[in-house]
């Protein structure tokens, strides 16, 4: 005797697989003919690249209204055979990780709403923007021009920008800021990108050229004393009007400003040097890396190499 709902279930698994075998059919061509990967920007800027008559013109991007939090739900299913095929089904059947992600993510909004309430009207915008300043006048040649300040990241204002721009190369600075998923950390993310100006054509605008260098730099604020409740932190950053949030969140943008020019003057012997095998390894905010220096600016801190720079000092 066939067991009740059993041909049902048969008629949605088949219909599953059939979906996942058209997808893969259709993936299959593109993947033989992909075009290969185009080599990584630098992290290092050339000789001959620092030389820009008339400076540059910079364009720092912060697109947010208030502190992003993150989430970290895991892996929820493994793709066991490694293949296209399998990877499909394994999609079509379970959506586990979309929903835990969406749950997880309306709880971590939820959590946090005291700390937004706390940093509500604190000028983040003004210590990027001193950050950036600041950071790019300490590269002596580097010749920063007039700054524009934008929350939209999209295209069309890079394409504006470019063709606003009057000088050879142009520098964008795009930053993030947000909290770790336990919330014992606040991180401030700065993304550098150099490029040279593309040539108008008629009465074309211009377009974004590709960079020719590019390098993140991570900079974060650790609690000295950490709860296992995230609410427990969330707490600790939002007390006293967000005090210790404000001050951590002005330590982190001044330690961008010292490291965006530490970041632009280095070589392709440094890197290098970060990357060797034999390179000492650091461990800070959860990350592990090549270890660049201990007490870089204060007593307790430390800079790794991880794809990029990466700063970790306890809140002030």
């Amino acid at each position: 005797m066939r067991a009740p709902g059993l041909p049902c279930f048969f008629s949605e698994l088949s219909l599953r697989l059939i979906t996942a075998l058209c997808l893969a059919a259709l993936l299959a061509p593109a993947a033989v003919d992909a075009a290969p990967k185009p080599a990584p920007v630098p992290a290092v800027v050339a000789e001959r690249d620092r030389t820009s008559p008339g400076g540059r013109a910079v364009h720092v991007i912060l697109p947010q209204t208030h502190i992003e939090t993150s989430i970290d739900v895991g892996r929820v299913a493994a793709d066991y055979s490694g293949g296209l095929l399998d990877t499909l089904i394994i999609r079509s059947m379970d959506d586990k990780k979309e929903v835990l992600s969406r749950n997880q993510n309306e709880r971590t909004l939820a959590a946090a709403q005291p700390l937004f309430s706390a940093l509500e009207g604190f000028d983040v915008d003004a210590l990027a923007l001193a950050a950036t300043r600041n950071g790019l006048a300490s590269t002596a040649w580097f010749q920063p021009r007039p700054f524009t300040l934008t929350r939209d990241a999209s295209p069309a204002v890079a394409a504006a920008f470019v063709a606003g721009a009057d000088t050879p190369q142009l520098a964008t600075i795009s930053y993030r800021y947000d909290l770790s998923p336990d919330f014992t950390q606040i991180r401030v993310t700065a993304d550098l990108a150099l490029a040279y100006r593309p040539a108008a054509k008629g009465d074309k605008v211009p377009t974004v050229a590709p960079p020719f260098y590019r390098q993140r730099i991570t900079s974060i604020v650790e609690l000295r004393t950490r709860a296992y409740d995230p609410n427990a932190n969330v707490a600790l950053w939002s007390a006293e009007g967000g005090r210790l949030a404000k001050t951590s969140l002005a330590a982190a943008f001044a330690a961008t400003e010292e490291l965006i020019p530490y970041a632009l003057g280095l070589g392709a012997a440094d890197i290098k040097a970060f990357e060797a095998k034999d390179r000492e390894k650091g461990f800070a905010a959860g990350l592990y890396g090549p270890l660049v220096a201990r007490r870089h600016r204060v007593a307790d801190d430390t800079l790794i190499w991880s794809g990029g720079l990466v700063y970790v000092q306890p809140a002030p």
